[in-house]
């Protein structure tokens, strides 16, 4: 899938509908690249002024509720979205502002996080927008999980602190270059020493984050500059 945005209506529009397609190599059985050139050729075709731009995602290619969209403007996602659908959500929710509820994707994340996506079983993450920095992303779910510990055992009430810890450095610039090997060491003690799974369900959501991202957390360390541009780098 290409990684730069299609633009079907003059990019200076600030009210132009953008929509956000699951782009990662390994995502074929879900179709997001069908998906993705269908939105394209249809937008055209019915003259419908849209931006099609291949999201913020990690996927393993397992997941079975691909393919995602991401519809920044409106602040929701869609799911199992098929090539048959396309029509509809270009006539519907694009031109009309409606909501296609049979492909509304209900995020089990919506308390923490409503604009990210995250499938524990399959390790996929999407962003709502492509110009989100991970590694902010990393720092709020680790704080946020943080404050939910009940701090009784070792590996997760350190682990986590030192996690949050190593993210506010990167995120600044100031963390050592072995930062992002010192967070998989950490992450994998929680995930197998904690006495109950709280810990391993942080763990794996960070994990995700550092296997399909680890360029944004490197970009970081070494260069002291964030990718996307929204960093405070000291």
């Amino acid at each position: 899938m290409p990684k730069t945005a299609v633009h079907i209506a003059e990019p200076q529009i600030a009210t132009t509908p953008k929509i956000l397609v699951c782009n990662h190599p390994k995502a074929n059985a879900c179709g997001a690249e069908t998906i993705y050139q269908g939105l394209i050729t249809e937008a055209r075709k019915l003259n419908i002024k849209v931006v099609v731009e291949p999201a913020k995602c990690g996927c393993s290619g397992t997941c079975d509720n691909g393919a995602f969209l991401s519809f920044p403007y409106m602040g929701v996602f869609y799911h199992k979205v098929k090539e048959g659908h396309i029509p509809t959500i270009l006539n519907e929710t694009v031109k009309q502002g409606k909501i296609v509820f049979p492909l509304l994707r209900l995020n089990p994340l919506q308390a923490i996080r409503g604009d990210l996506i995250w499938e524990r079983a399959t390790g996929c993450i999407m962003t709502m927008d492509s110009s989100y920095c991970m590694v902010e992303v990393a720092e709020y779910l680790i704080k946020f999980h943080y404050d939910e510990s009940c701090g009784k055992c070792v590996p997760c009430r350190l682990g986590v602190q030192k996690l949050a810890d190593l993210t506010s450095a990167i995120r600044c610039g100031q963390a050592p270059e072995n930062a992002v090997k010192e967070m998989e060491t950490l992450i994998n003690l929680m995930m197998q020493a904690p006495y109950c799974a709280f810990a391993g369900k942080v763990s794996h959501i960070v994990l995700s984050i550092l296997s399909n991202f680890k360029d944004e957390f490197e970009t970081h360390i070494k260069e002291k500059r964030c990718p996307s541009g929204s960093c405070k780098i000291l």
